[in-house]
């Protein structure tokens, strides 16, 4: 699957990316995705990597294009970077990646947000969807672009060469590559308990699943909880309508039947828990 990537030197990725999660580790210790101690170790490696950086002579504009990328990125995926940089395979070893990284380079992938705004555009261009369908998908765009811009504002990042990039990378690639990495990017196929229905599509059972937690009434949701719910249908409806219109949903009755069955089976609690497990985005491959 195609998808927009750069590469860069590894320790200007652990700077940037320690930098980054320095100032959101509270959020990943509160969510249980990292480990007490780990900040703190890689806050004491950063002026370490940055000395080393220095002798690799980075051009400015690709340290600027590193900054805005990794902070227009979730801070699990920054995280994740991270953890594969420094993992020796018994676990991770800052010191060993620190002797050891040289001017070694590896793949940095652009911001997932970012890379869904320009596919969604691009589907608008070369898929004849209904006036009802292109103004669903364009709230869903909206709603991307909203949240990037605002990003892209309070890190003082300027996001049009990022986008023109994206563009460049995804311009040659087909509606059904573009709607594959659509899912790719905001839907892992689910595999609900009982057996999984292997032909299950991803954002309908999202569509399913947030109508039933927005209109029920015996578990209160937060007003987080209903914000993430509402964008996060948006978006998995403008993702259904494209896969509709390239013939991707089969047995739309059987399907409905099943996640029916499925969400009667399950307390809101559960199912606001696999909505998480489903749908988080997917982690970077290890690619150097």
């Amino acid at each position: 699957m195609v998808f927009p990537t750069i590469r860069v030197p590894q320790l200007l990725l652990f700077v940037e990316a320690a930098s980054m999660l320095r100032d959101s580790s509270q959020i990943l210790l509160q969510a249980g995705q990292v480990a007490a101690d780990l900040p703190e170790l890689i806050a004491a490696a950063q002026a370490r990597a940055e000395d080393q950086l220095e002798s690799l002579r980075i051009p400015s504009d690709l340290q600027a294009q590193v900054y805005g990328i990794l902070r227009l990125t979730p801070p699990p995926l920054v995280l994740a970077y991270v953890q594969d940089l420094i993992d020796s395979g018994s676990g991770p070893d800052l010191e060993a990646f620190l002797e050891q990284v040289g001017s070694a380079s590896t793949l940095l992938r652009f911001p997932p947000t970012l890379v869904g705004l320009v596919a969604l555009g691009l589907l608008l261009e070369r898929l004849d969807f209904s006036p009802e369908e292109a103004a669903t998908i364009q709230t869903s765009r909206a709603q991307l672009e909203q949240t990037l811009v605002e990003l892209a504002d309070y890190h003082a990042i300027d996001l049009e060469p990022l986008r023109a990039a994206t563009e460049t990378v995804l311009e040659s690639v087909s509606p059904e590559e573009l709607l594959q990495l659509g899912q790719d990017l905001w839907a892992a196929d689910p595999e609900p308990e009982p057996a999984p229905q292997p032909e299950l599509a991803g954002p309908l059972l999202f569509m399913m699943v947030a109508d039933h937690l927005l209109t029920q009434t015996e578990f209160v949701l937060t007003p987080e909880q209903r914000l993430d719910l509402q964008t996060n249908r948006a978006q998995a409806e403008a993702r259904y309508l494209a896969m509709q219109k390239l013939g991707r949903i089969q047995n739309l009755a059987e399907q409905q039947a099943y996640i029916q069955s499925w969400i009667d089976q399950n307390s809101p609690a559960d199912l606001l828990q696999a909505m998480d497990q489903f749908f988080a985005v997917l982690e970077e491959d290890s690619s150097s």
